[in-house]
C-alpha cells in the first residue's frame, strides 16, 4: 500500500503523541500486528484500504508487536490481530481477528466519518465572530444569541456564545452554553475546552493578580498556594506556558497540595489548549514525571 498522511507506524518514542494526544483531535485505530500472524496480513491491507478511503475520518496507527512488545503488554494484547480504537485519549471500542471489510466498516461508522463530510461555512457565524474580533463583544452576543434562538441546538453557536460570554465576564451564561451542548459534543475537544476556559476564569475573577502572587512566591520558593496561584492567573492572563511550567514545577514538588490541585489543573489547561502543541509538550512532560 502506498504512503499516506492517515497511516502512521507507532513505536515507544510517538505512541503518546499519536495515540492519546492525537485522538483528541481525530479518532485513531490501532492495528497491533505482527510479522509471523496470518490473518494480520489479511487485515491490515483492509486497514489502510480504509484509512485512505476515510480521508482523515480517522488515522490507522499499526504497531509490530514483536518490534515493540512493552507497549503490547502494557496494553494486554494477547493475541493477534487485535484492533483498538481511541478517541480523546480513551479506549472506546475494539475488535479481533481478521473481519471481512463489510463488518470493519460497520465499526468504523459507529464512531468516525469520512473525511469530505466537511459542513459548508455559515456566513451569520463569520459575522457574529467578526464583530466579536473586532472588538464589539456585545454585538456579537446579540448576532449570535439571535442565531441561538433560531437553533438552540447548534453547537457552532454554542460555542462561539459561550467563547463570547466569557470575554463579557459572564460566566453563568457560557457555563450554560456549555451545559447545552448536544451530550457527544461535551466531552469533545471544543467542549472540554470551553468548560475549562469557564472554570480558569471564575478562579482568577476572585484572586489576586499574578504580581501579588509571584511576590509571595519570590519571598518563599517552597510556598505552594502562591506558586498555584500565580500559575493559574498567568494561564488566564495567556501566558499559558508560564502556567503549566509553574504547575509542573508544584507538581514535582508537593503533589498532593490542596488534594492533588496541580494535576487537576493542569489537565483543565491541556483542555482549554485544545489541540495546541503547547498541550502536547507538557503532557508529555507530565507523563515522564508521574512514570
Amino acid at each position: 500500500m502506498a504512503d499516506s498522511e492517515f497511516i502512521i507506524e507507532l513505536d515507544e518514542t510517538n505512541f503518546v503523541e499519536v495515540v492519546v494526544e492525537g485522538s483528541a483531535r481525530v479518532p485513531v485505530l490501532v492495528d497491533f500486528w505482527a510479522d509471523w500472524c496470518g490473518p494480520c496480513k489479511s487485515l491490515m491491507p483492509v486497514l489502510e484500504k480504509l484509512a485512505i478511503e476515510y480521508a482523515g475520518g480517522f488515522i490507522l496507527a499499526k504497531l509490530d508487536t514483536e518490534q515493540h512488545q512493552g507497549i503490547a503488554q502494557q496494553l494486554g494484547i494477547r493475541s493477534l490481530p487485535t484492533v483498538k480504537l481511541f478517541k480523546d485519549g480513551r479506549l472506546v471500542d475494539e475488535f479481533m481477528g481478521a473481519l471481512p471489510e463489510a463488518e470493519v466498516r460497520t465499526f468504523l461508522d459507529n464512531h468516525v466519518t469520512a473525511g469530505e463530510a466537511a459542513e459548508a461555512a455559515d456566513p451569520a457565524m463569520d459575522q457574529a465572530m467578526m464583530l466579536f474580533e473586532s472588538g464589539d463583544i456585545k454585538g456579537a452576543r446579540e448576532y449570535l444569541q439571535q442565531m441561538q434562538a433560531t437553533d438552540p441546538t447548534n453547537t457552532e453557536v454554542l460555542l462561539a456564545l459561550g467563547q463570547v460570554c466569557i470575554a463579557d465576564q459572564d460566566f453563568d451564561t457560557a457555563e450554560s452554553c456549555a451545559n447545552a451542548l448536544p451530550e457527544e459534543e461535551q466531552n469533545s475537544v471544543a467542549g472540554k475546552r470551553l468548560k475549562a476556559t469557564i472554570a480558569l476564569a471564575r478562579e482568577a475573577q476572585s484572586g489576586e493578580t499574578a504580581e501579588h502572587w509571584q511576590q509571595q512566591l519570590q519571598s518563599d520558593g517552597n510556598n505552594s498556594e502562591a506558586r498555584y496561584n500565580f500559575a493559574v492567573q498567568s494561564a488566564v492572563g495567556g501566558n499559558f506556558e508560564l502556567g503549566l511550567n509553574e504547575l509542573l514545577t508544584l507538581l514535582q514538588k508537593d503533589p498532593d497540595y490542596n488534594d492533588g490541585a496541580p494535576k487537576k489543573k493542569l489537565i483543565e489547561l491541556f483542555d482549554a489548549l485544545g489541540d495546541d502543541p503547547l498541550a502536547g509538550k507538557y503532557r508529555r512532560k507530565m507523563f515522564a514525571l508521574l512514570h
